[in-house]
């Protein structure tokens, strides 16, 4: 692991993001990119003025954060936005290679209703780059035991669990594998990776109406410090973030959210 991004809005819990980015990115020795993820273009103002003096205000609010946190600077960068937050992630991408992206479930948002927003949301649906959500109000600590879910354990891409293998190796995790049967999936549909079952400890089984539901059947019995999930373009979570806002209601998690995409 190389390069982690991470967008950082104006939540009040933005440094204890940026602060388990950092310790994150320490443990593995990688660069840390950061990204206002409260840009001055999103100001209801066109005034170029007025959005020249946000975005300077924006930056140096970052770098006094920054500072606040760690002393060695080197390996941390700003990164500033020339476009749409979502499109500037695809064009760092595409020019460094990021390997994931660590976001709190609000950047922006004040809804206590609200698990995942905008923000945390559309960098889920819209990029390729792996995504940890970081709990609100916990520090990087290295996870001991992982929980992979899903309904199909078919893996699309060799790079699909790249960061997961790092985790596993580097902090000397179990993993336990959670196959959740939901209505509509026929046997074939149940495909297990080889590398996944080669290094797993563990499958567990649950016959529920959402890979969620199976989640909540098994967490308090394994009580896992990680949860990995797949994105895929159909799938359950897909629906989930169709508005990229997901409700505390329909999915909740106070553990770190490991989302790897995994293509259909």
């Amino acid at each position: 692991m190389q390069n982690i991004l991470v967008p950082i809005g104006v939540s009040k819990y933005a440094k204890t993001t940026l602060s388990y980015a950092i310790d994150l990115a320490a443990h593995f020795k990688c660069n840390v990119y950061i990204i206002d993820a409260y840009p001055a273009h999103s100001s209801l103002t066109t005034l170029s003025n007025v959005n020249a003096r946000l975005e300077v205000e924006n930056v140096q609010r970052i770098k006094k954060m920054v500072a606040s946190i760690t002393t060695k600077k080197d390996k941390v960068k700003i990164v500033s936005s020339e476009q749409d937050l979502v499109g500037t992630i695809q064009k760092l991408d595409q020019d460094l290679g990021l390997d994931l992206i660590v976001t709190g479930p609000l950047n922006n948002e004040i809804n206590e209703a609200v698990f995942l927003g905008k923000i945390a949301g559309s960098m889920i649906k819209r990029t390729q780059v792996p995504v940890i959500i970081a709990p609100l109000d916990k520090a990087f600590k290295p996870s001991k035991k992982m929980l992979l879910a899903f309904k199909t354990g078919e893996v699309k891409s060799s790079n699909t669990l790249r960061v997961l293998i790092d985790f596993q190796d580097s902090f000397m995790a179990s993993l336990k594998l959670l196959l959740v049967k939901v209505p509509g999936f026929a046997n074939r549909n149940h495909q297990l990776d080889d590398e996944l079952m080669q290094r797993s400890d563990q499958m567990l089984f649950s016959e529920n109406a959402t890979v969620y539901q199976g989640v909540l059947e098994h967490f308090q019995a394994n009580q896992p410090d990680m949860l990995v999930v797949f994105k895929r373009e159909r799938g359950f979570f897909e629906k989930l973030w169709e508005t990229d806002i997901v409700f505390k209601k329909d999915f909740y998690c106070t553990i770190p959210l490991l989302i790897l995409k995994n293509k259909d």
